[in-house]
């Protein structure tokens, strides 16, 4: 007979992981009928709390979930080939998920739950305080890839992107350019904030004005705010969150007849296969991506051998800075 686990209390009690979490850890914060509720379901189902991580080392067999925001970008299917080969040779299986925007957190974390996984190497664009309380209440490890966490609780594998960030602006500087034009996300995303961060502190530090043009995340109608930003000025420099965009921002302004990098110098961020492929070749931070997942499966070994002895820790992956004939 099967042990059972944390999701099929809650899937019998109807109540979510969390609550059956605080009924097992904090029960005086959880009203009497649906702990009492609880309570008599892991009787009756036999439950033993953190059964699943004192019987890994026995299980023939380990899967590992892979939740990613989208698998369109370039970037995200190098980091989830990383994975697979440190999975290979560790003899794991891997699922992957897609954590859609049009589906809710909720939803989209008991779906990984149900698949009874032994750990999660989990990728999101947007850091909410409810995806913590979710995943602090999961009752296999998790590992954050490409974005550091804010919490002890939960390990992460990721670059520092707002010291990238910083970097390059603060170099442009230094190079004599002050109109440096920073394209980010209409969408609010983590990752792209920390990246403003960098770029507006490096452009405080030399007293100069910073200018963020936030774009939607299609690049259809990338094209057509790009040719309006460019109807009333032509910046010095274009600093973007992502390759795709830098990449699109500078076929425009190249249609327009703009020299690159003569008249405007084009920085993108990832190093994506595409930085290479544009014409000219792209300038960007190299975001290791490929050993970050590499890194981040080696991390959720550790922890799902043994977690309750393994501390989460922040890892951060040096990144490069590479300069090509988008920049002088």
């Amino acid at each position: 007979m099967n042990q059972a686990k944390i999701y099929d209390i809650a899937g019998a009690a109807g109540v979510s992981l969390a609550t059956v979490s605080r009924v097992l850890n904090h029960p005086e914060k959880v009203k009497k009928g649906t702990r009492e509720k609880v309570l008599r379901i892991i009787k009756e189902k036999g439950y033993k709390p953190n059964a699943n991580a004192r019987g890994l080392a026995s299980r023939k067999s380990t899967t590992v979930a892979v939740v990613v925001p989208t698998v369109l970008r370039a970037s995200i299917s190098e980091m989830i080939q990383g994975i697979a080969d440190s999975a290979k040779k560790y003899g794991y299986s891997i699922r992957l998920f897609v954590n859609g925007q049009h589906q809710t957190s909720t939803d989209a974390w008991s779906d990984v739950i149900a698949s009874s996984v032994d750990g999660i190497l989990f990728m999101n664009d947007e850091m909410e305080n409810e995806t913590y309380e979710l995943i602090e209440h999961t009752p296999v490890p998790v590992i954050f890839i490409n974005a550091l966490s804010k919490s002890t609780k939960i390990g992460s594998v990721g670059i520092d992107n707002e010291d990238c960030s910083y970097r390059v602006t603060k170099e442009m500087i230094t190079r004599g350019f002050k109109d440096i034009l920073f394209i980010t996300t209409e969408h609010k995303y983590a990752v792209n904030d920390l990246k403003e961060k960098g770029y507006r502190r490096a452009m405080e530090e030399f007293r100069l004005l910073p200018s963020v043009f936030k774009s939607s995340g299609d690049l259809a109608i990338n094209e057509k705010q790009f040719k309006e930003m460019l109807d009333s000025r032509t910046p010095e420099v274009v600093f973007a969150v992502r390759d795709s965009m830098a990449i699109s921002f500078m076929n425009v302004a190249s249609k327009r007849g703009i020299k690159i990098p003569a008249q405007m110098q084009v920085v993108g961020f990832q190093n994506t296969r595409y930085a290479e492929l544009s014409n000219p070749k792209l300038s960007c931070v190299e975001t290791p991506i490929y050993e970050i997942g590499n890194v981040a499966m080696e991390k959720l070994t550790e922890l799902m051998k043994n977690a309750e002895e393994t501390k989460p820790t922040n890892v951060v992956v040096d990144y490069r800075i590479i300069y090509r004939e988008s920049t002088k």
